[in-house]
């Protein structure tokens, strides 16, 4: 394609706009032959200071959000990161104007959601994809994203390949990162969901605020047709006023569109009436849990905005899995039970602890730590909330990332009060403490990295599951 060809109104072209462009990226290491190359600025690097290299190793072009010193064409526009979405758009060949999209931002249930959406979508007859935290999901085959919400270059691939399927709708994961980076750019949503807003990622947005309102702007008429919000989140609920589309509220516990009655509490399913808009019918699916609730709850109001009527959603609701790592359950004997869920807030981790607490009786056992180079002020909050809903709790390693796992413990400690816990830094070490701890009987929850298959540790991504060591344990 040519340079020419992916250039915006805005932008302004120095040098011959004629040259043949092949790739588009954002990273040096992958520039080569044909490579047009953003400029970006980022939290730890400027992307103009390797304006040079990338010249030298072959780049057709480079765009810029100031003219540098070198010899090949150079696209000057006023925001490289907007720029970037806009011409990955081009260069797909506008995928995503061939598609029709839903967006679920919010701290906790945002994939979840998306796996029951795509249930009830393909109930009704269309084709549908997935991206988020688990990757990409088209017409049944799986691809690895790097990121929950991918970057541009790595996105309109995506979208690229599901014009090629024939999917209809894409229901896709808005994180709070991408909303700030203006990743979603050029994207009109359908529908766009917030689940809840709780503390997350406060090592990038410093302040509960800046995190609130980086979510709440998804939710206008830049971004969205419809919004479906939960009513009985606080954050969510005090910044009705600023949304700017038609809002579909649920919940359970204030007035809203669609509400759930009489919910039954069991470690296999999920029982409850629905009322949506004043048609009221009964719902049954696997999934388990007050949160879970609040998930279907987001799906059903989503399709009732898009024409879906009660009998698929009822038909489609009892053929729900829950994502891997989702309040996966292991029924490792008749008195035992391991249950993997990839609860790393305070607010996940109480709704996992609470569920178990709510529905079996016997000793609860929690495995957990906390994520390196992130939010460390959730740490100490969330060792106290272990500590209010178990019998013992192992102390464990996450990932790690660039910080000592054994520091990430001393901080998670200061939360607890009590003596009902030990730290085991290795987590298949721990893993298999805490199932020796409930030999006689009893529930361990192993919390915070779900279904993932790795461990970062100092900048390697070692392989690893949860679900394999139990095994391994056992």
């Amino acid at each position: 394609m040519k340079l020419k060809d992916l250039l915006s109104k805005e932008a302004k072209i120095v040098g011959d706009d004629s040259v043949e462009i092949t790739s588009l990226t954002f990273k040096s290491v992958e520039v080569h032959a044909g490579s047009l190359y953003f400029c970006i600025k980022g939290e730890n690097f400027d992307g103009h200071d390797f304006a040079r290299e990338v010249s030298s190793l072959g780049a057709s072009a480079i765009v810029v959000e100031k003219l540098q010193e070198v010899n090949i064409p150079q696209v000057l526009v006023k925001d490289s990161r907007k720029a970037l979405s806009e011409m990955c758009a081009k260069f797909y060949g506008n995928p995503e104007k061939k598609l029709k999209f839903i967006g679920i931002t919010g701290t906790n249930g945002k994939t979840t959601s998306t796996f029951i959406i795509r249930e009830i979508l393909k109930e009704a007859g269309y084709k549908v994809g997935v991206v988020g935290t688990q990757g990409a999901f088209i017409n049944g085959r799986s691809y690895k994203c790097s990121l929950t919400t991918p970057d541009p270059t790595e996105l309109y691939a995506l979208f690229k390949k599901m014009v090629d399927r024939n999917v209809d709708y894409v229901v896709m994961e808005a994180s709070a990162h991408a909303i700030f980076l203006e990743k979603l750019e050029g994207i009109e949503f359908e529908v766009g969901v917030i689940t809840n807003i709780t503390q997350d990622h406060l090592d990038f947005f410093n302040t509960m605020k800046h995190y609130e309102d980086t979510k709440i702007s998804f939710l206008n008429s830049k971004h969205i047709k419809t919004a479906v919000v939960n009513i009985d989140d606080e954050r969510v609920r005090r910044n009705l006023k600023k949304i700017d589309v038609p809002t579909i509220t649920y919940g359970l516990n204030n007035p809203a569109d669609v509400f759930a009655l009489d919910v039954e509490k069991s470690l296999t399913c999920s029982k409850f009436v629905v009322n949506a808009f004043d048609n009221v019918f009964n719902v049954e699916c696997p999934l388990v849990g007050e949160f879970n609730v609040y998930n279907l709850l987001d799906s059903i109001s989503t399709c009732f905005s898009l024409g879906i009527n009660e009998r698929v959603i009822i038909k489609a609701l009892k053929k729900v899995k829950a994502p891997l790592g989702r309040f996966s359950v292991m029924n490792i004997s008749s008195n035992i039970t391991a249950i993997i869920d990839f609860a790393h807030t305070p607010d996940g981790m109480e709704n996992v602890l609470k569920t178990i607490k709510g529905v079996y009786f016997e000793r609860l056992v929690c495995v957990f730590g906390c994520g390196g180079n992130r939010d460390t002020g959730k740490r100490s909050i969330m060792g106290n909330i272990a500590e209010k809903y178990s019998n013992f709790i192992v102390l464990t390693s996450d990932n790690p990332r660039f910080e000592d796992p054994a520091k990430i413990l001393d901080d998670i400690e200061r939360g607890m009060k009590k003596t009902n816990h030990v730290k085991i830094v290795d987590r298949r070490e721990a893993i298999k403490y805490a199932l020796g701890l409930v030999a006689d009987g009893g529930v361990v929850a192993i919390l915070g990295k779900g279904g993932e298959l790795y461990q970062d540790i100092n900048g390697v991504k070692t392989p690893y599951n949860d679900f394999e060591e139990i095994e391994k344990a056992l």
